[in-house]
Protein backbone atom coordinates (compact mmCIF):
# COMPACT_ATOMS: atom_id res chain seq x y z
CA UNK A 1 0.00 0.00 0.00
CA UNK A 2 1.25 3.49 -0.86
CA UNK A 3 2.01 5.95 1.89
CA UNK A 4 0.24 9.29 1.84
CA UNK A 5 3.50 11.03 0.95
CA UNK A 6 4.11 8.77 -2.06
CA UNK A 7 0.49 9.08 -3.16
CA UNK A 8 0.69 12.89 -2.94
CA UNK A 9 3.96 12.88 -4.87
CA UNK A 10 2.47 10.71 -7.61
CA UNK A 11 -0.66 12.86 -7.79
CA UNK A 12 1.43 16.06 -7.87
CA UNK A 13 3.61 14.61 -10.63
CA UNK A 14 0.57 13.75 -12.74
CA UNK A 15 -0.85 17.25 -12.22
CA UNK A 16 2.54 18.80 -13.07
CA UNK A 17 2.63 16.94 -16.40
CA UNK A 18 -0.86 18.04 -17.50
CA UNK A 19 0.38 21.34 -19.07
CA UNK A 20 3.05 19.40 -20.99
CA UNK A 21 0.36 17.08 -22.34
CA UNK A 22 -1.88 20.03 -23.22
CA UNK A 23 1.01 21.73 -25.05
CA UNK A 24 1.78 18.60 -27.05
CA UNK A 25 -1.90 18.01 -27.83
CA UNK A 26 -2.60 21.61 -28.88
CA UNK A 27 0.71 22.23 -30.68
CA UNK A 28 -0.65 21.48 -34.16
CA UNK A 29 -3.71 23.64 -33.51
CA UNK A 30 -1.74 26.66 -32.28
CA UNK A 31 -0.95 29.52 -34.64
CA UNK A 32 2.73 29.90 -35.57
CA UNK A 33 3.01 32.94 -33.28
CA UNK A 34 1.34 32.73 -29.89
CA UNK A 35 0.75 35.39 -27.23
CA UNK A 36 3.15 35.05 -24.32
CA UNK A 37 2.35 38.20 -22.33
CA UNK A 38 -0.82 40.15 -21.73
CA UNK A 39 -1.38 43.73 -20.65
CA UNK A 40 -4.81 43.30 -19.13
CA UNK A 41 -6.89 41.49 -21.76
CA UNK A 42 -4.72 42.55 -24.69
CA UNK A 43 -1.75 40.44 -25.82
CA UNK A 44 1.33 42.64 -26.10
CA UNK A 45 4.09 40.12 -26.89
CA UNK A 46 4.13 37.18 -29.27
CA UNK A 47 6.66 34.37 -29.82
CA UNK A 48 6.93 31.28 -31.99
CA UNK A 49 4.91 28.33 -30.67
CA UNK A 50 8.12 26.28 -30.61
CA UNK A 51 10.15 28.90 -28.74
CA UNK A 52 12.02 28.05 -25.57
CA UNK A 53 9.71 30.36 -23.60
CA UNK A 54 6.63 28.38 -24.57
CA UNK A 55 8.32 25.04 -23.92
CA UNK A 56 9.53 26.23 -20.50
CA UNK A 57 6.05 27.57 -19.80
CA UNK A 58 4.70 24.04 -20.19
CA UNK A 59 7.01 23.00 -17.36
CA UNK A 60 5.66 25.43 -14.75
CA UNK A 61 3.85 22.67 -12.89
CA UNK A 62 7.03 20.58 -12.80
CA UNK A 63 8.98 23.61 -11.60
CA UNK A 64 6.52 24.18 -8.76
CA UNK A 65 6.76 20.54 -7.72
CA UNK A 66 10.57 20.51 -7.84
CA UNK A 67 10.88 23.74 -5.85
CA UNK A 68 8.47 22.52 -3.16
CA UNK A 69 10.14 19.09 -2.86
CA UNK A 70 13.56 20.74 -2.63
CA UNK A 71 12.30 23.19 -0.02
CA UNK A 72 10.76 20.33 1.95
CA UNK A 73 14.03 18.40 1.85
CA UNK A 74 16.10 21.40 2.96
CA UNK A 75 13.74 22.31 5.79
CA UNK A 76 13.61 18.72 7.02
CA UNK A 77 17.41 18.63 7.14
CA UNK A 78 17.60 21.99 8.92
CA UNK A 79 14.97 21.22 11.56
CA UNK A 80 15.22 17.46 11.92
CA UNK A 81 15.98 17.53 15.67
CA UNK A 82 13.41 20.14 16.65
CA UNK A 83 10.50 18.60 14.73
CA UNK A 84 10.67 14.95 15.78
CA UNK A 85 7.47 15.20 17.83
CA UNK A 86 5.57 16.96 15.07
CA UNK A 87 6.91 15.15 12.01
CA UNK A 88 3.60 13.49 11.04
CA UNK A 89 1.71 16.80 11.19
CA UNK A 90 4.47 18.62 9.29
CA UNK A 91 4.50 15.91 6.65
CA UNK A 92 0.74 16.28 6.09
CA UNK A 93 1.05 20.06 5.83
CA UNK A 94 3.93 19.79 3.36
CA UNK A 95 2.09 17.22 1.26
CA UNK A 96 -0.89 19.57 0.99
CA UNK A 97 1.34 22.57 0.25
CA UNK A 98 3.22 20.67 -2.47
CA UNK A 99 -0.02 19.61 -4.13
CA UNK A 100 -1.54 23.12 -3.92
CA UNK A 101 1.53 24.85 -5.39
CA UNK A 102 1.78 22.27 -8.16
CA UNK A 103 -1.92 22.62 -9.01
CA UNK A 104 -1.65 26.43 -9.09
CA UNK A 105 1.45 26.46 -11.32
CA UNK A 106 0.02 23.77 -13.61
CA UNK A 107 -3.33 25.58 -13.72
CA UNK A 108 -1.73 28.85 -14.79
CA UNK A 109 0.24 27.08 -17.50
CA UNK A 110 -2.73 25.04 -18.73
CA UNK A 111 -4.99 28.09 -18.85
CA UNK A 112 -2.54 30.05 -20.97
CA UNK A 113 -2.11 27.18 -23.44
CA UNK A 114 -5.84 26.88 -23.86
CA UNK A 115 -6.02 30.64 -24.53
CA UNK A 116 -3.31 30.33 -27.20
CA UNK A 117 -5.48 28.26 -29.52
Amino acid sequence: MLSKTKLTTILSSVVALIPVAIYLFLYSKMPDRVPIHYDGNMADRFVSKSSLEVILHSGLGCLGLIIMKLLQFLLQKAFIQSSNGHSAALSRVWNIAILVVTVVFAGISSYTFIRMV
